[in-house]
């Protein structure tokens, strides 16, 4: 019995890397998948069809788990589902029809800046010095990686790149909301009535558009319809539950660090695409992983 009480904490420290990483490759990866779905469809339709088909895809569970959720938990999860997923869902869609794929995903590192603010600020949320200065770390090294990409200039349009800003301001009120009233709740359960709130509204919506129409006719529709609903399923379904479950058990800072991590898996397809490796870029890499480390240490 000792033995299995002093290995526990290893396995949670394994467990929660796993997801950290499994959440990295996969959200890391979604930007390219968003803007696949683009060539077939409008910004709008691609939010529709990214939340109808992880409703779709949760809503057994969804079921299942939905009589045993309480009205003070069921509003929370609604919460979560509007500014966690269901908001932000279109503003990158949006912003991706003016930014790419790769600039995007630098700027969503803001997200764990916003989480610390917010969480001090409005959630009572207590943080050392030390994961203090880990998120300003990984906040240089993420924007070190921008300047480094756009040649120490900025190109690309401000109001769009500005809906991302939006977007992680909401990913910031949803870490905070699950870890301070839904830590007591199943992650299965957070993500999959979740996504059913926002889902429902957003399908009714869908076919409300000339999404059959543009199924049927535009060239490249289908393959950006299955590029869509790879993302659906595991770029958020999937990737909500390992994302939920990383906050109830690591803390809101810790889980939105993934998004520091992004720009690692953005910078290996440049790779892949032809783009050269700038030793600054490891600098940069450093000080991404560096702040990572920061923050997971509480003491």
């Amino acid at each position: 019995m000792e033995k299995t009480t002093a290995e526990k904490p290893h396995i949670i420290l394994g467990s929660k890397w796993v997801m950290l990483i499994l959440l990295t490759l996969i959200w890391g990866s979604s930007f390219i998948l968003m803007k696949r779905g683009l060539v077939g469809f409008r910004p709008d339709q691609v939010a529709a069809i990214r939340m109808t088909v992880a409703c779709l895809a949760s809503l057994p569970f969804a079921f299942s788990k939905l009589k045993t959720v309480k009205w003070e938990h069921a509003k929370y999860m609604a919460v979560v589902g509007a500014v966690g997923s269901g908001i932000p869902a279109f503003l990158f869609a949006t912003a991706q029809t003016r930014i790419s794929s790769y600039l995007a995903g630098m700027l969503n590192a803001l997200t764990p800046v916003f989480t610390l603010m917010l969480g001090t600020l409005f959630f009572h949320s207590k943080f050392t010095t030390r994961q203090t200065i880990g998120v300003l770390i990984g906040f240089v090294g993420a924007a070190g990686l921008v300047f480094i990409r756009s040649g120490g200039g900025i190109n690309s349009d401000m109001f769009f790149a500005f809906l991302i800003v939006i977007a992680t301001f909401c990913y910031g009120i949803s870490v905070n909301t699950i870890k301070t009233f839904l830590s007591g709740q199943e992650a299965l359960v957070i993500s999959s009535v979740s996504l059913l709130v926002v889902g429902i509204p957003y399908g009714i919506y869908l076919f409300t558009t000339d999404f059959l129409d543009r199924f049927s006719t535009v060239p490249g529709a289908p393959m950006a319809f299955l590029s869509l609903a790879t993302l659906s399923i595991f770029g958020t379904a999937l990737s909500s539950v390992l994302y939920f479950q990383l906050v109830k058990t690591s803390g809101p800072l810790f889980a939105s660090a993934v998004t520091y991590l992004m720009p690692i898996i953005a910078l290996g397809w440049g790779l892949l695409d032809g783009e050269v490796l700038h030793p600054l870029h490891l600098v940069a890499l450093l000080a991404i992983l560096g702040g990572v480390m920061l923050i997971n240490r509480r003491s």
